[in-house]
This record gives C-alpha cells, sequence and structure tokens, in this order.
C-alpha cells in the first residue's frame, strides 16, 4: 500500500535535550564510518538525525562485533543521538516517503556508492532541482564523478591511494595507519562543510551540493610530502617511529621496557635536553648536531646515541626529567593505559550508559556534545534497528498502516 501524505509535524519528533543545532533535521542515508560520523556529530549538537536503513539489516557496523555487551563498538561509537528508520528506497512506496523526508530536512548526508545513489535520484542535479533548500552531503571515495566514480572505496584502499601507507610501516614493508583516518577524517570534513553551508543559506535561500571525496581529505595529511615533491623533487622516507624533518622526534625505549617519544623542534630544545635530561654537554656541543638540519643528516648516530641514553634510564625517570626540563614528551599508551589515563578521567571523557537491553556499558563522550556541555538525551544510545520508524514517519505525516 502507499502511504498517504496527511499533514507535517516533524517537531514532534525533535531530540529531547537542546542544542546549538536543535530544530535542524538530517536525514542520513548511510553505513560504514564517514557517514555515520558526521552525522553523529549534528546529533551532538541537537540536530535531529533520522537514520535511513535497510530492513532486516540495516547499516552493515552493527555487525562487526559484539564488543558492547553484545552490540557493535562500532556502531555504538556512530550511532548515538539517531533515530533508526527502516525504508526500503528501492520500493515505490519507499522512494514516495524518502522524497517527503528530503522535503522537510536540511540536510541530506549519504556515503552510498555513486551510481547506487544516482539510480536513486541523490546526485547533486536531481536533488538541487527537486530541493533547492536542502544542503545535499555526497560522501564517496573518489568523488561523485570522474575515473573512480566506480571503485569500491574503503579507509585501507584510500590510504594507499593517497600515498599514506608510502609513508607509515618499515623500511620494507609498508602498512596502513592503525585507526581509520580516511574515514574519520572524511566525516568530520563533511560536517565541517555542511555546517558551512547552513551558514550560506542563511545568506542565499538556497542549498547546495557538497561532494566530499575521502582521497581528497586524506590528501590533506600528505599535503606537505606531496609539496616538497611537487616543488623540490624530495620523497620523504618511510621511518617508523620518527619524524621525516625533524631530530630527533621519535620514539625511545626506556630500562623498563616503557617507550617514551620525545620532540625536539628547537635548537634551544636540543641543548637543553643535553645538559638537563642527558647531563651531557658535550653533546650539546657536538658540531654534527648543532642544528636541526646537521641533525638530520647524522640522524642514524644520533638515534644510536640517544637510544642508549634512555636504555639505562626507567621511562619514570626520563618523564620527569622532561617535564622538569619543559620538553615535550609522550608515552606510547596502550588502549588500557589510555583508559587510565589522567587527562581522560578529568576531562570525563569515559561515561556510564546502556544498551537497548539496559545492559550496562561504558564509551566516550562526544566532542560536540562535551564542548557545548549539551545535556544527555533521554536515550543516550544508539537506536534499535527501525526503533524510530512508525514515530518518525507519523510524525512527518506519512500513515504507517500497511
Amino acid at each position: 500500500m502507499i502511504c498517504q501524505k496527511m499533514h507535517s509535524s516533524s517537531d514532534k519528533h525533535n531530540l529531547p535535550s537542546p542544542g546549538p543545532l536543535s530544530g535542524i533535521k538530517v536525514l542520513a542515508i548511510e553505513h560504514s564510518v564517514a557517514g555515520p560520523l558526521a552525522t553523529r556529530v549534528f546529533g551532538e549538537l541537537g540536530a535531529d538525525v533520522i537514520k535511513i536503513e535497510r530492513p532486516g539489516s540495516g547499516d552493515f557496523a552493527r555487525h562487526w562485533d559484539h564488543n558492547v555487551a553484545g552490540d557493535g563498538a562500532q556502531f555504538w561509537w556512530l550511532n548515538r543521538f539517531k533515530q533508526s528508520v527502516e525504508l526500503d528506497m528501492k520500493s515505490e512506496r519507499g522512494s514516495e516517503i524518502l522524497r517527503g523526508l528530503m522535503g522537510e530536512a536540511d540536510v541530506l548526508v549519504h556515503n552510498l556508492a555513486p551510481l547506487s545513489a544516482a539510480r536513486l535520484g541523490l546526485d547533486g542535479p536531481t536533488v538541487a532541482a527537486a530541493f533547492p533548500r536542502l544542503i545535499n552531503c555526497q560522501i564517496s571515495g573518489y568523488g561523485a564523478s570522474g575515473p573512480g566514480v566506480a571503485r569500491k572505496a574503503y579507509d585501507m584502499l584510500i590510504q594507499a591511494e593517497a600515498g599514506v601507507m608510502s609513508l607509515t610501516g618499515t623500511a620494507d614493508q609498508p602498512m596502513r595507519v592503525g585507526v581509520s583516518i580516511s574515514d574519520v577524517s572524511t566525516g568530520l570534513y563533511s560536517a565541517l562543510l555542511v555546517l558551512a553551508a547552513l551558514i550560506e543559506r542563511e545568506k542565499t535561500g538556497r542549498g547546495r551540493h557538497l561532494d566530499v571525496g575521502m582521497l581528497d581529505v586524506t590528501l590533506e595529511f600528505f599535503g606537505p610530502m606531496m609539496t616538497s615533491y611537487l616543488n623540490a623533487g624530495s620523497v620523504y622516507p618511510r621511518i617508523p617511529d620518527h619524524h621525516h624533518a625533524i631530530a630527533p622526534y621519535g620514539v625511545f625505549t626506556c630500562s623498563d621496557q616503557e617507550r617514551i617519544l620525545i620532540a625536539i623542534e628547537q635548537d634551544g630544545e636540543w641543548h637543553r635536553l643535553c645538559e638537563q635530561v642527558l647531563h651531557d654537554p658535550d653533546l650539546s656541543a657536538d658540531e654534527r648536531y648543532r642544528s636541526n638540519h646537521d641533525r638530520l643528516a647524522h640522524r642514524e648516530e644520533l638515534r644510536d646515541t640517544l637510544a642508549r641514553r634512555f636504555e639505562s634510564t626507567s621511562s619514570t625517570e626520563m618523564a620527569a626529567a622532561l617535564e622538569a626540563a619543559g620538553l615535550a614528551y609522550a608515552r606510547v599508551n596502550d588502549v588500557a593505559a589510555v583508559t587510565d589515563h589522567d587527562v581522560v578521567a578529568d576531562r570525563e571523557i569515559i561515561v556510564d550508559g546502556e544498551t537497548m537491553a539496559g545492559r550496562p556499558v561504558r564509551h566516550l563522550r562526544g566532542i560536540a556534545e562535551r564542548a557545548f556541555d549539551r545535556p544527555l538525551p533521554e536515550r543516550d544510545r544508539p537506536p534499535a534497528l527501525g526503533e524510530d520508524t512508525d514515530a518518525v514517519l507519523g510524525a512527518f505525516g506519512f500513515a504507517t498502516d500497511q
């Protein structure tokens, strides 16, 4: 049965807690990471986010693992502050409902494959013609058009194509960055662009198609390397745990087998390291290490010299000496150490919550959520698949009886 449009009362299903984007309605046709992260940011800021999911299966990130009291960790991380609507967008009824939702939304975010998006009428020209005030953020691997339009694009694939893996790993083996930097940065960049488009619409009254490619965004990380190559022909080597252009700037192992990273960016800091931490004025005066350029030219011998000094000192003693000298350093923490980090505790980044079944869980508060000190909504968890279908469609004026 085709749903009949009855009346518009979409304000009824705003999230219960206010925020700077309160009243903004976001339609999310998304999966995996990049799209869901962008829309989670909007939800943190108070927007009403409606997540459209495939009937029966939904976002496949729901099922990647069961690490959060039976729920998926990725899905928990990315989908709080949202409502879930099951919708078969390929059916006549689903297409009608989708157009109705788009007609009342402020923002559409989708990271479908470009060809699939075009078949559903979600491409830039089609959406702009039908919904001129709608901001249509289309996330893809290689852009909404062009030679990469049909290619699959996952985080590690983009890291490889964008050159990031060429600088990550050992001298013999390129590796992915251990977190999904392409997905995450694309999601955050998309959120930034949508916010700018909302401001622009206030001035012009017009929406905008935002064509956000994961390759484009990931090249931001590769920017200094490409700029060096384009202008000087320089190709940075792959150095696993040290900086390409600054020395000493890297990881050293202490006597207790804990690792500390130091970052010495100025010549004055180099002298303080030698004199106040290593207690070696002769090393400070060594002409081989006078400037950063000199230290880079003698990188290997400098690294060996410092490695011997660190190996004879515990990480606690070394951290205390670096702290006293006002030098930049960091412990190389694993996930357990980060969980117990004093700053994480002080900023209340980890909070308690409950699953749909009422099981206790711990998770991260969002950055936007903390920055605006937004009160938690009544439902501080991701939605169950299709949990809000009837409520949302009814609020938008669609009969839900079949």
